[in-house]
């Protein structure tokens, strides 16, 4: 079913960078970041719990996660399923998952590593009730992800807010070469797009936008400076300059130590495969 406006073109504007990469470039920059991704999935660990609320899930639901990265959905969605597939292309970031499952005590994941990518990668995923992709590539092809779905795709990104990687990249400004570009055109380009591709396909999406956040208590900004190297490497002489970066979001509790917080949001949309005109 073809809308007015050709909204996959829009999408195409919008295109994540490894979309177009090979499966070895794939491994190598998922498993660089395992151990940053899952830094930052923990300290989003209370605000991920907003979005697993938005999701209609049974005790008897069988769910894949693509993209899984460190398990952030994976291991509080098994807690509320049968089982869950934790598939990613990362051997690292699979390691992340399933550590986070062991200390959690969640015992019905299964880690698949495979490329979302490939043409056969329906026929490896196979059948779920339920497909999940959280600012992963599943949102490369929608077709693709409601093949493998029975009851509900549900699909999760930035809502128009600062990504993950904005706000680690901040933590690292004046550190790290790489820098955020500001664009002018988010809004325009952001979930409207997905949404109105599902709605052309014959869909009825849902949406809701929740707030999301990264956020932990410490003692003392020593503390702080010490658990959040995990953005990335700080040399001694930029030591000073990560300190301030920290410090800017370094809130004084009332009770003694300090909070970081860093809010943002998150979308959470959600159809059923069933209706799609594909």
């Amino acid at each position: 079913m073809n809308g007015l406006i050709n909204w996959e073109v829009l999408q195409q504007h919008r295109q994540m960078p490894f979309a177009n990469m090979d499966e070895d470039s794939q491994k190598k920059r998922w498993g660089s970041f395992a151990g940053m991704y899952d830094g930052m999935a923990k300290l989003e660990k209370n605000f991920t719990k907003n979005q697993v609320e938005q999701m209609l899930l049974s005790a008897e639901d069988s769910v894949v996660d693509i993209g899984c990265g460190p398990g952030r959905l994976s291991v509080p969605v098994a807690k509320k399923v049968k089982r869950v597939t934790a598939l990613d292309v990362s051997e690292e970031m699979l390691a992340k998952c399933m550590e986070n499952a062991r200390s959690e005590g969640v015992d019905n994941i299964t880690p698949l590593m495979s490329n979302w990518l490939s043409d056969d990668a329906v026929e490896n995923v196979g059948k779920h009730d339920i497909a999940i992709a959280s600012r992963s590539v599943g949102f490369s092809d929608i077709v693709k992800i409601n093949a493998i779905a029975r009851k509900y795709v549900y699909i999760l990104g930035w809502a128009n807010a600062p990504s993950l990687r904005e706000i680690q990249l901040d933590f690292l400004a004046g550190i790290a070469p790489e820098k955020v570009p500001q664009d002018p055109y988010a809004r325009m380009f952001g979930y409207n797009i997905m949404f109105n591709m599902v709605y052309d396909m014959g869909a009825n999406p849902n949406i809701v936008v929740v707030d999301d956040g990264f956020e932990r208590d410490y003692v003392s900004r020593e503390e702080a400076y010490a658990e959040l190297r995990f953005v990335g490497e700080i040399l001694p002489e930029f030591e000073e300059q990560y300190r301030r970066n920290i410090d800017r979001y370094l809130l004084p509790k009332q009770d003694g130590g300090f909070k970081l917080l860093r809010k943002t949001k998150t979308f959470v949309m959600w159809w059923r495969p069933e209706e799609m005109m594909i």
